[in-house]
């Protein structure tokens, strides 16, 4: 009988389920829902609510998911830079230094996206401002571009390390070498 590899818990289900939503409600607002249609506004509320409710489970969620526990330090990005370099990465691991400022870059970007179309409808005093639906259309299209280095690199990462990215973000399981023990 052949032996397959143990699969650990990476990912607990509010982190995939934030995942999921954020790109999939970012998404259909930037390329098929009218802007400034009520769906749109809604579908950002969603996008905002989202990123509220993972800050909140960054400080009291699972392991995996509290910021404390993957804040990016420039030794560890150093580390995780020469890991990388010989084609490794714990494959026990949730995020690494590199995700994680990705992930902050994100989030910061889909926050000020979500605030800069709240006032635009919300606040009176912005009501039919240009210069702030500009700023609104800057900060979702710079939060495209974060999204296209994001995507290619989880999956130059995954081909080089050999170690499963995207399948952990569904599943929220990661199957780890056998001779890999938990991290605790």
């Amino acid at each position: 009988m052949k032996n397959s590899a143990p699969e650990l818990k990476i990912w607990d289900p509010v982190v995939r389920t934030f995942h999921w939503g954020v790109a999939a409600g970012f998404l259909l607002n930037y390329f098929i829902i009218e802007d400034g249609s009520d769906l749109h506004e809604w579908t950002g509320y969603f996008v905002g609510s989202l990123l509220i409710l993972r800050l909140v489970w960054g400080i009291i969620g699972s392991k995996n998911a509290r910021f404390v526990n993957f804040w990016p330090t420039p030794q560890g990005i150093r580390e995780h830079l020469s890991e990388l370099a010989s084609g490794q990465i714990d494959p026990k691991s949730g995020h690494n230094p590199a995700g994680a400022v990705m992930i902050f870059l994100m989030m910061t970007l889909l926050a000020l996206t979500c605030l800069s179309g709240w006032a635009m409808e919300n606040i009176d005093a912005f009501w039919g401002e240009d210069w702030l639906e500009e700023l609104h259309e800057l900060f979702a299209g710079t939060s495209l571009f974060a999204v296209c280095v994001h995507v290619p690199a989880v999956l130059l990462i995954q081909w080089w390390t050999q170690t499963p990215l995207v399948r952990p973000m569904w599943s929220g399981k990661r199957r780890v070498p056998i001779d890999s023990e938990p991290n605790n």
